[in-house]
C-alpha cells in the first residue's frame, strides 16, 4: 500500500494506492473517512494511475458528498448521554477536564480539546453502564463472558465473539437507554445462542421487551450517531 498526496485543481487530497499482481484493472473506491482508494495492477505506472483518477473526478466528488457528515462536538451543542440531556459548555480557564453540572457538560481547556474530551467522557460513561448492565443480564440466563470492549464501528452496533468477548460501539451512549439496553441484551443472548434462530430471539425476549421499539429507533436515527 502506498499513500500519496495528490494536488487536484481545488485542494490536496490523500490517495491510498494499492498494487497487486492479481489486479487486472484499475478500480476506485471511497472509504468511510472519505479517502480515495485506488487499486491498480502491479505494473501500472503512477502517471497512469493519476490520469485514471482525474478521469473519474466527478464520480469521486459524488461519492464523497454521499458520505454522512462526521459527528463532532462543540461548545453550545445539546446532546444526550445515557438518556441525560446535556449542553456542552466550554470553560477554558477551569482545570476540571470534563464534569457535569446540572444540565451542563462543562469542558475545560482550549477549544481544540472539546471534541476529544467529550468523546472520552461519553466512552467512559458508556463503558461504566455496560459493565454494570451486561453482568446483570448474563446472570438472568446463566451465562458468562470474557470481556467487554468499546469500539468505533460503523457496520454494526455490537458483536459477540466465539471467545465470549462482547463488543459495543461507544456511540450507543448517545442513544436512548432502551436502545443501548437492547443492544446489550442482543449480544448477551449470543452467549447462549450464537445465531439468529427462534431460540436466540426467545432469549432476547427474556432480557428486554423493547426490541421492536429499539430497532425502529436505530433504523430512523442511527445514522445521526455516526
Amino acid at each position: 500500500m502506498i499513500i500519496v498526496m495528490y494536488q487536484n485543481s481545488c485542494q490536496e487530497e490523500k490517495i491510498i494506492i494499492r498494487k497487486n499482481r492479481l489486479f487486472r484493472n484499475l478500480r476506485l473506491s471511497i472509504n468511510k473517512n472519505g479517502h480515495i482508494i485506488l487499486s491498480i495492477p502491479f505494473f501500472c505506472s503512477r502517471r497512469q494511475a493519476l490520469a485514471f483518477l482525474e478521469q473519474h473526478r466527478d464520480w469521486i466528488r459524488e461519492q464523497q458528498n454521499k458520505l454522512p457528515k462526521k459527528l463532532t462536538f462543540q461548545d453550545g451543542q445539546r446532546l444526550s448521554i445515557l438518556g441525560r440531556q446535556l449542553t456542552i459548555t466550554h470553560s477554558p480557564h477551569d482545570k476540571c477536564g470534563v464534569r457535569t453540572e446540572g444540565e451542563r457538560l462543562i469542558v475545560c481547556g482550549e477549544s481544540d480539546f472539546i471534541n476529544r474530551r467529550v468523546t472520552d467522557f461519553i466512552k467512559r460513561e458508556t463503558a461504566t453502564y455496560i459493565n454494570r448492565k451486561a453482568p446483570e443480564l448474563a446472570r438472568q440466563i446463566d451465562v458468562s463472558f470474557s470481556g467487554i470492549h468499546l469500539k468505533d464501528t460503523t457496520s454494526r452496533w455490537g458483536s459477540c465473539s466465539s471467545k465470549g468477548n462482547l463488543n459495543f460501539c461507544w456511540r450507543l451512549g448517545m442513544a436512548p437507554l432502551f436502545v443501548l439496553d437492547y443492544i446489550i441484551a442482543h449480544e448477551v443472548a449470543h452467549l447462549k445462542e450464537m445465531n439468529h434462530s427462534h431460540r436466540f430471539w426467545s432469549v432476547v425476549a427474556q432480557l428486554t421487551d423493547r426490541r421492536s421499539e429499539a430497532e425502529i429507533w436505530l433504523h430512523r436515527h442511527g445514522q445521526e450517531l455516526r
